[in-house]
């Protein structure tokens, strides 16, 4: 994709399979990445998934915590020199599955705390650490079909989801028209299949050849929304082909939501 080449990124969640495709698929494309997670580096599992050699750089970070995003920049520039890419990439699915009615306060407020706060958090800083680039920079949050639609037992998750879409709008009109030069888009998966999925749903519907049947069934093409798909638009929107596309989303179902 045009314009990637030599870029930076940084992708918070990194560590995860969604982030770590994400990566990859930079790379790829030629940009230099900085893998940012809760977790600690694990440099055997980085060192198995990207067996290639290249190898992205890594720093610690709790997306709820401004000083640790401020940290994050300033170590992805003392690495690289500047950051023209953000992807908001970390978040968490709700421990529970019940009726609106029925959602714990705590565990509300721990969706909305990661994956909103978190999230207005990497953009107000994101925008802070590109808006002085000489060609500005690009972030790109996640979202998910869950933010479109009403669930039986994902009231917090959908709600936490549908606020992405809202603020990645307002976020794009305020950073263009205050000259910040940070386009701010989202990426809204369907469900994807990442080892966390497949150890659940293979427990729930007993094999994952059962549970990888009923993901399909979901689907009008028949098909799954892996990792790369993700991948793909993601990279396409951090990149200079969506120079024009600015506080929008693409939806990467396989037509899920048009059910």
């Amino acid at each position: 994709m045009k314009g990637l080449k030599n870029k930076v990124a940084l992708i918070s969640g990194g560590m995860g399979d969604i982030g770590m495709a994400i990566a990859t698929r930079l790379m790829q494309e030629g940009a230099r990445v900085v893998l940012g997670d809760l977790k600690a580096k694990d440099a055997a599992l980085l060192a198995a998934r990207f067996q290639d050699g290249q190898v992205p750089d890594y720093v610690q970070l709790d997306v709820t915590r401004a000083e640790s995003w401020k940290s994050a920049f300033e170590q992805v520039v003392a690495l690289h020199g500047r950051c023209d890419v953000l992807v908001n990439n970390a978040g968490v699915i709700s421990t529970q599955s019940v009726p609106f009615s029925d959602i714990d306060f705590q565990e509300w407020k721990r969706l909305f705390t990661i994956n909103v706060d978190g999230t207005f958090l990497g953009i107000q800083a994101g925008i802070a650490a590109m808006q002085g680039n000489e060609n500005g920079g690009a972030i790109v949050n996640m979202g998910s079909i869950a933010g479109f639609v009403g669930s039986v037992g994902g009231g917090s998750y959908g709600a936490s989801k549908s606020a992405i879409i809202n603020m990645t709008q307002q976020a794009a009109l305020s950073a263009a028209r205050s000259g910040q030069k940070v386009r701010i888009n989202a990426v809204h998966p369907g469900y994807v299949w990442t080892q966390l999925v497949d150890a659940t749903l293979s427990k729930q519907f007993g094999s994952e050849e059962k549970a990888l049947e009923a993901v399909r069934a979901m689907n009008p093409m028949n098909q799954i929304v892996s990792v790369n798909d993700v991948a793909a638009a993601v990279v396409f929107l951090a990149s200079e082909d969506a120079r024009m596309i600015n506080g929008t989303g693409i939806v990467v179902d396989g037509g899920r939501l048009l059910q």
